[in-house]
């Protein structure tokens, strides 16, 4: 994924001007006779993104996904979906919203399915860049810019040469302090260090890793059972739900 695209608070996400198709010869011998909708879907999905019909390619993903769940491609697509409408919401003037109401999700609430597939993404793939790069545009478009600067910084342990990464990280920083403090600030007492990053919910049976970070225990041990690596810095856990004390 490239290129980038501009929202109303001047921030520029990056990454999710396309979306990923199947590579047929990657999918194996079997896949057509089991999965030929889902491809089908899957392909109009990706064609109606590419020509801004948004929601009719978010009814083909989920689709695809009620036959073949838990799919990376998938989750990955809607996920940049939901935020492309979300961001046209953004842009969409008062004025235009007042003459032609629009019926449907609100923006918030977009920007909010497409964090929830972009986790989901992340649980199934912790070391692929997308993930990193879905899950904090979504953050950014919830204004959680915090939570996405911290996302990003995992990203590129992931993959330091990240071209997208990287220039997330710039536009971040290029914000105004001010700003980004001003809309941390009704989430500033538990963001920092009440928040799971995983879930983004308060921390339930909390347990902090030796390297510093703190999750949900059952987010924790759920993204342990594909890496004993830390979520956030990569960092090789040896524990287990038996010897870990809840804090």
């Amino acid at each position: 994924m490239s290129g980038e695209t501009a929202s109303s608070s001047g921030i520029i996400l990056e990454g999710i001007d396309d979306v990923e198709d199947y590579v047929w010869a990657n999918e194996g011998v079997g896949f057509w006779d089991r999965y030929r909708h889902v491809y089908d879907h899957v392909e109009n999905g990706n064609q109606a993104f590419r020509e801004n019909r948004f929601e009719e390619a978010i009814n083909n993903y989920t689709r695809a996904s009620n036959m073949k769940p838990g799919d990376p491609i998938i989750l990955g697509n809607r996920s940049a979906a939901y935020m492309r409408i979300s961001l046209f919401l953004k842009h969409r003037s008062p004025t235009a919203s007042e003459y032609r109401p629009l019926s449907g999700l609100d923006m918030t609430t977009l920007a909010e399915l497409a964090l929830k597939d972009a986790e989901k993404l992340m649980s199934l793939q912790n070391d692929a860049v997308r993930s990193y790069i879905l899950k904090a545009n979504a953050l950014i478009l919830l204004e959680r810019y915090e939570m996405a600067r911290d996302i990003i910084l995992s990203g590129l342990q992931v993959d330091p040469s990240s071209n997208i990464l990287q220039a997330s990280l710039r536009n971040l920083e290029r914000m105004p302090s001010s700003l980004i403090r001003t809309r941390g600030h009704d989430r500033l007492e538990r963001t920092d260090d009440f928040d799971c990053t995983l879930c983004l919910k308060l921390l339930y049976e909390p347990i902090t890793t030796p390297c510093g970070h703190s999750f949900c225990r059952s987010c924790l041990f759920q993204t342990m059972d594909r890496s004993n690596k830390c979520p956030l810095c990569r960092t090789v856990l040896f524990i287990s739900p038996r010897t870990c004390a809840i804090r």
